[in-house]
């Protein structure tokens, strides 16, 4: 999806064409890929014995693009036999209905924020992480993210930034997310189209709690985005279908952007900046959970123990620009564009980082409605 694609990603969208022509059609759209089919692993010896009571089977609930084998290859080599297949979401809406309708899958992926939801469910299972010989490898930063009241439910597994992209030819240094509201680049600047990314965009520029927002101030975050409406561009939904095709032609000068774009148009000499603002960038992370109706918990947890092993880390970082929880990892990388994507030769990044924090269903249910009248205006 990245436009123009790095070369490295050409090679996982044909492993992923090859997957999809062998496969079942289904539909799925969802980050970072787009794939609309059921993916599954080939057999050809026995399970080890700690999961031998266990239907050798797994059913993964995932975004398109993560069902390809590179993403989940450690656990493939260790389990040649084991029969998985998946099924697609396209948004983190979408996945925990899918979860509360009955799915059947053993293993779901979500986002930051939507912890809270699967535990007051009791949609998922607490993890014994002392069975996770990958587990010293993630930082203690991003294993809280998943953690409800001091009990570890979640692996995290991928993770990005959001902040401001910008074209350096055309844009000062940016130091705050006000660039978004900035009337110098009417026409050249491009919003996600997201009620809670807009919500949290304001929040960090008038100071205030996301998670804590009276009636007056999401009022009059509405009213703010309304007189933004006409310096924007578009709104986009795709950040290597929408986004970063018009970041590299020039068409959009300041935008509200992940790191992947970023990195594709560096790695092609684009003139373009990644700002660190005043108010801190966003961080977030994706996090695997086990359903508690899982046939095979113990085959789920070394699943998940495998997704946070070298190779399947590496490929995240190297196929699709995301940072993957392993620490090991991502010290290990020595790739210029990587490293300045990432941030890695600033120790001290995470400190002035916002991760997406837990809100209601109250509180998206009223960000979504605002931002649809935003859009409706």
């Amino acid at each position: 999806m990245r436009l123009p694609y790095p070369a490295r990603f050409l090679t996982v969208l044909m492993i992923i064409g090859f997957v999809l022509a062998a496969c079942a059609t289904q539909s799925g759209d969802g980050s970072p890929g787009e794939s609309t089919a059921e993916s599954a692993a080939g057999t050809s010896a026995p399970a080890p014995s700690a999961a031998a009571e266990e239907p050798n089977e797994l059913l993964v609930l995932e975004w398109g693009g993560y069902e390809a084998e590179e993403f989940w290859t450690d656990f493939k080599s260790a389990h040649p036999d084991t029969d998985v297949t998946f099924e697609f979401g396209d948004t983190d809406a979408n996945i925990l209905a899918q979860m509360q309708g009955g799915s059947q899958a053993d293993i779901f992926h979500f986002y930051t924020g939507w912890q809270q939801f699967y535990v007051d469910e009791g949609l998922v299972q607490e993890i014994d992480t002392s069975k996770l010989t990958n587990w010293d490898k993630v930082p203690a930063e991003y294993q809280e993210l998943g953690q409800i009241d001091g009990k570890q439910y979640f692996v995290p597994w991928d993770w990005g930034f959001t902040s401001i992209l910008y074209n350096t030819e055309q844009v000062d240094e940016v130091t705050s997310w006000d660039a978004l509201f900035n009337e110098d680049y009417a026409g050249h600047i491009s919003m996600w189209n997201d009620g809670p990314g807009a919500v949290a965009v304001s929040s960090y520029i008038n100071g205030w709690d996301e998670t804590a927002l009276t009636d007056d101030q999401l009022a009059q975050i509405e009213q703010d985005w309304i007189d933004q409406k006409p310096l924007n561009a578009f709104y986009w939904s795709g950040e290597y279908t929408d986004l970063c095709p018009a970041v590299q032609d020039g068409t959009i000068w300041v935008a509200y952007a992940w790191q992947g774009c970023y990195a594709t148009a560096l790695a092609a000499g684009d003139p373009v900046a990644y700002a660190n603002p005043e108010e801190g960038r966003n961080s977030w992370v994706g996090l695997y959970g086990i359903s508690a109706d899982s046939d095979s918990p113990e085959l789920a947890l070394e699943f998940l123990d495998q997704k946070l092993a070298e190779t399947s880390c590496a490929n995240a970082v190297t196929l699709f620009y995301y940072g993957c929880a392993n620490g090991d990892v991502m010290s290990s990388i020595d790739d210029p564009v990587l490293i300045e994507a990432f941030g890695l030769d600033d120790p001290s990044i995470l400190e002035s980082t916002n991760f997406t924090p837990l809100v209601t269903e109250e509180q998206r249910e009223a960000w979504t409605a605002m931002w649809e009248r935003v859009q409706a205006n």
